[in-house]
């Protein structure tokens, strides 16, 4: 399964000339909401997965729809498109199979004066569009395929409450969507899993099934995932084990490093799990970058919020390459403030939500935009429009380069004192920048001279 489209109307700040209307690529790869804080970028992952789910599931992630309906509107819908995956995605019951895009809408609505009786809380049901195909394939109580996980931006590998945890459990769509719903679900079924793999493996035998699985996961696990010279090990009664590379002791638990190494492993290994429960099996194949590593082959979709939490720069700018290189028919949806994560988006899939205080829509970003985030650098994504920061510098600086311009002028001008070439010189040394940054300085320095 794969998102062609994405509509919200009337969905928490998603109405009027806000309301979205997204196509997206429909096919494998790397989508990336882009957005400030309140841009709505986790409301479009929640509304996502919620169609995709169905009105079971998201009854199930969601007990109380209050404030999903923008005011004072009196009626919200989501409604998402989606092509199948022609070997994996099924349809149960009798009856044709339905051919193209399918819709799966779902619609909240107030009640009315009448209805009330002291009743608040929106009415949410199937919206009623044509083919109405969801209940027979991804809305299906035991769906034939039609894979999508999702993630929230608190990714633990331990703990969580009680509540959210048995919800983690469940083996059905509202188990893959948890985190992205409830900051207390953790991802520790994860380690779990691969714990009852091994006690498997040793009483099964090296070669039976649990063993095979089991060795398909650490070396999708070991192959570059973590940064910095570190590599998974092993798996123990006690959890995954970290060496660092090209030897094979010491090694110390994964839990005991930090939330950047722990939260990147636990939602590989989540993804990694949750496919393998909705299809049985894993099919492999040796990664495309000759790396050696192991790549899955299933098809699917996978929100991620905030992708970037946790991550130090450098590995921002690896996670996307490194997603698609190991799932490479997944299609990735993610939210990000980094640039670097926008630098992996595939051509369409780069999506700039407004701010709050903008009318207008999310959109998919233009081809000469595109260029500047996908082929620039980290400084050219980030002064773009898509980010909207106007200076990649600290107030400290900025002061200090204003006084800088002055100080040039005056000295290109003839006019500076001694003690002004001085201070312009040791300045100029101090405030030391990129090639393209002082490009952008002299440009508009030229500007302000006209």
């Amino acid at each position: 399964m794969y998102v062609t489209r994405v509509q919200l109307r009337n969905i928490k700040g998603f109405t009027g000339r806000r309301a979205a209307d997204l196509i997206l690529p429909g096919r494998s790869g790397w989508t990336v909401l882009a957005g400030r804080n309140s841009s709505g970028k986790s409301t479009v992952l929640q509304a996502i997965a919620l169609a995709l789910g169905g009105p079971a599931v998201a009854r199930a992630l969601v007990s109380d729809f209050t404030g999903w309906i923008s005011t004072p509107a009196k009626k919200g819908e989501v409604e998402v498109h989606v092509v199948s995956d022609p070997v994996h995605d099924g349809f149960t019951g009798s009856g044709n199979k339905p051919q193209g895009e399918i819709s799966l809408g779902l619609q909240w609505a107030r009640p009315t004066p009448e209805e009330h009786r002291g009743w608040q809380r929106p009415v949410m049901e199937p919206l009623d569009v044509k083919g109405r195909s969801g209940p027979r394939g991804p809305w299906a109580e035991n769906p034939i395929g039609w894979f999508c996980a999702g993630y929230g931006p608190f990714r633990r590998l331990t703990g969580g409450s009680s509540e959210a945890q048995r919800l983690m459990l469940n083996q059905g769509p509202s188990g893959r969507l948890a985190t992205l719903f409830n900051e207390d679900a953790s991802l520790a079924e994860g380690v779990a899993w691969l714990i009852d793999l091994r006690l498997r493996r040793y009483e099964e035998g090296k070669s039976s099934e649990a063993a095979v699985l089991l060795n398909q996961v650490l070396s999708l696990l070991r192959d570059g995932l973590l940064p910095d010279r570190y590599q998974i090990q092993r798996v123990s009664a006690d959890g995954l084990w970290v060496v660092e590379n090209g030897r094979k002791e010491p090694s110390f638990p994964l839990k005991e490093m930090s939330d950047g190494y722990r939260t990147v492993a636990a939602l590989v290994l989540d993804i990694v799990r949750q496919l393998h429960g909705a299809y049985g099996y894993l099919h492999t194949h040796p990664t495309a970058s000759r790396s050696g590593g192991t790549a899955i082959l299933a098809p699917g979709v996978v929100l991620i919020d905030e992708v970037d939490a946790h991550l130090h720069v450098t590995w921002q700018r690896k996670i996307g390459d490194w997603l698609q290189d190991h799932f490479p028919n997944i299609q990735f949806i993610v939210t990000s403030h980094s640039p670097y994560i926008c630098q992996a988006a595939d051509e369409g899939g780069l999506i700039r939500l407004p701010g709050a205080d903008e009318q207008q829509p999310p959109e998919v970003v233009d081809e000469d935009l595109y260029r500047r985030v996908v082929y620039g650098s980290g400084d050219d994504a980030v002064l773009s429009e898509l980010f909207g920061l106007e200076t990649p510098y600290s107030s400290r600086a900025e002061q200090q380069r204003q006084r800088l311009v002055a100080l040039e002028r005056k000295v290109y001008a003839e006019a500076a004192t001694a003690e002004e070439i001085a201070e312009y010189q040791e300045l100029s040394s101090l405030l030391t920048s990129s090639l393209g940054s002082r490009v952008a300085e002299v440009s508009a320095r030229l500007e302000q001279e006209r």
